[in-house]
């Protein structure tokens, strides 16, 4: 049952955080009250209402449903309390009679965003030549190396159709060569959050499906991207300050079927970004081993930038291995 969109509204600016509106998109999008962003409060704006599909959904906690199941979540009303609301207050009259249940059922989200295309299927580029968001995805993998780093996934993908993630690099995971799960990253600068995750799916870890045993370490980064230059190397999606805690079971579940192998985890630049010191602190009272950037590396945010500017396609194991530390002295290490 689609509930009034002059009601959705009034609801979504009365229980969401600092809402607004985008026309261009014809979308709202606000903090979320179910999950308060995490730690992101006044600062992030992850939860969508997409009048379109009579959707609301949260990038953050992964929160998806229609909007009247979504209201009734957050204000605590019953379907009785809605439909009187709404008549009450002159809205398209609704029988109550129809709202007999909300499926509970967990919708079927496609693998990928709609009409994705491969960006490493020369035929496909071929076909969309004269497309700009095309030829702008392929510049920013150019530019980034990510067509050439050791470790990049089968396949980058971008969509020109769909309703979230349009317009955007889509990076995705694998299990049995099958797409399980993505994270997208904008390429417009007003395209909204910097990277987006899939909708109505559980957390997963980018990169699994190349790891190797042939290797003494797997290289765990906060984003998928700096993992496409390490050999062994996977990515958390959603890593928070509390890193360990933030974990999903499913994330979970998969490190620890990672066994064989140690782990060394590998943050953005600790001496130029004060919440991946943070996070490394975190990890490191957890008892993990954490890879802390050499002094004079300050230029660089991430590995990413460090292989454009090197236009490296790989970054040395040993060089992780070499600058890995674990324990008390570690955290002394950081504050250097």
């Amino acid at each position: 049952m689609n509930v009034p969109e002059t009601y959705v509204i009034e609801k979504f600016y009365q229980y969401s955080g600092y809402p607004r509106y985008k026309k261009t998109s014809n979308t709202y999008e606000a903090g979320c009250p179910i999950c308060r962003e995490g730690n992101s409060w006044n600062r992030k704006r992850r939860l969508y209402y997409l009048p379109d599909e009579h959707v609301i959904c949260c990038h953050n906690c992964g929160w998806y449903g229609d909007t009247l199941k979504w209201i009734i979540e957050v204000s605590g009303q019953t379907y009785s309390d809605i439909i009187q609301e709404i008549n009450s207050n002159e809205f398209n009259v609704v029988d109550i009679n129809s709202l007999s249940a909300i499926p509970s059922t967990t919708p079927n989200i496609p693998s990928l965003p709609k009409d994705s295309i491969n960006l490493f299927s020369q035929e496909q580029v071929d076909f969309y030549a004269d497309n700009k968001i095309v030829q702008l995805a392929l510049s920013y993998i150019k530019t980034r190396r990510l067509d050439t780093a050791v470790n990049r996934p089968n396949a980058l993908y971008v969509s020109l159709t769909d309703t979230i993630h349009k317009n955007r690099l889509i990076l995705p995971s694998y299990e049995n060569n099958k797409v399980i799960y993505y994270q997208t990253r904008s390429l417009l600068d007003d395209d909204g959050p910097k990277y987006l995750s899939k909708i109505s799916a559980d957390r997963n870890v980018f990169g699994v499906e190349n790891i190797t045993d042939i290797y003494p370490y797997v290289y765990i980064f906060e984003g998928p991207i700096d993992s496409f230059f390490v050999e062994n190397g996977i990515a958390i999606y959603g890593i928070q300050e509390k890193s360990k805690q933030s974990l999903t079971a499913n994330q979970q579940d998969i490190l620890s079927k990672l066994y064989y192998v140690d782990k060394i985890w590998v943050l953005d630049n600790q001496h130029v970004d004060e919440a991946s010191k943070e996070k490394s602190k975190t990890l490191l009272r957890n008892g993990e081993k954490v890879f802390i950037w050499p002094r004079g590396l300050e230029q660089f945010k991430d590995f990413n930038e460090m292989c454009m500017y090197y236009k490296l396609n790989e970054i040395s194991q040993k060089f992780i291995e070499s600058h890995a530390h674990s324990g008390t002295d570690a955290i002394l290490k950081l504050s250097l």
